[in-house]
Order: C-alpha cells, then sequence, then structure tokens
C-alpha cells in the first residue's frame, strides 16, 4: 500500500508527482549522502537545482513502478545509514587504537591481530518422536525418545 511506502520513507519523503511518463519521488538527505541509479538503469536520481540535499527519483512509467522507486530509496537510505555507522565505529576504534600506541612498546604492538569475533551458534531445539519397540509377543510398544539434531555441524 502507498501509505506504508511512505511512512517506511519517513522524513526522507517529499512527495510523489507524474510528468510526461514518467513517475517521480521527491526526498530529502542529509548533505554528505551518496545516490544512485538502479542497477539497470531504469530509475536515476537527479539533484535538486533549489535545496540542499533534495533528490528526484524518476523512471518510465511503462517500465518501472512507484515499488521499485521506492524499493531504490530504501536501498539508498540503509546503504548510507550502513556507511555513517561504519565510518562512527571506525573513528571509534582509531580513538582506541591511538590510546593502545601511546601506552604499549613497539615490540607488543608488532604482534598486533584483528579479529572478528563470530556470534555465538544458537542451539536448535530437540526435536521428539516416537521410537517403536517389538516385543516377543509381535506387541508394538511406543517409547519416547528426544534426540538433538546434530545435521548443521
Amino acid at each position: 500500500m502507498l501509505q506504508d511506502e511512505i511512512k517506511k520513507l519517513g522524513d526522507y519523503f517529499r512527495g510523489i508527482e507524474y510528468f510526461n511518463d514518467a513517475l517521480i519521488v521527491k526526498v530529502n538527505f542529509p548533505p554528505r549522502w551518496q545516490v544512485y541509479p538502479s542497477i539497470d538503469g531504469s530509475i536515476k536520481p537527479a539533484k535538486s537545482e533549489k535545496a540542499i540535499g533534495e533528490y528526484f527519483y524518476y523512471g518510465d512509467m511503462n517500465k518501472v513502478s512507484l515499488d521499485d522507486i521506492f524499493g531504490l530509496i530504501e536501498e539508498t537510505i540503509d546503504a548510507n545509514k550502513d556507511a555513517e555507522l561504519k565510518i562512527q565505529f571506525l573513528n571509534e576504534k582509531v580513538a582506541e587504537l591511538k590510546e593502545l600506541f601511546k601506552r604499549e612498546p613497539y615490540e607488543r604492538l608488532s604482534r598486533l591481530k584483528f579479529v572478528i569475533e563470530e556470534a555465538a551458534k544458537e542451539e536448535k531445539p530437540k526435536r521428539k518422536y516416537t521410537r517403536k519397540k517389538k516385543t516377543e509377543d509381535k506387541t508394538v510398544v511406543a517409547e519416547k525418545t528426544i534426540i538433538e539434531d546434530k545435521k548443521d555441524e
């Protein structure tokens, strides 16, 4: 639904227009954000000459839908937010390294390694099944058993 797509864009959304068979979605991004056309080139961004950070994402109505344009805008927002988080994290780590370099001798620093910790694996729930046992008098007795599923290990 169009209203849901507009809500997803939040404060970045500025409007929708239709002109000469082109669908146009107007957005406003922070000044340093990067914008990109779609991979196939069917949707293009154009920078506004009137307002800083204002862009028009447009495409031929016969080739793209509003959903396609909104999807590209969402990808742009996600990519730029991710880049901002990485820059912030990098600056934090640089500050940590500066402190480390101030207090540690070169010999120790030369053994410095960067390691990315892996997330702990989630324990899979145990699955239940009933194992049937045959008895001498040909009667089948059901016995509940719990077995750990170890396929992924």
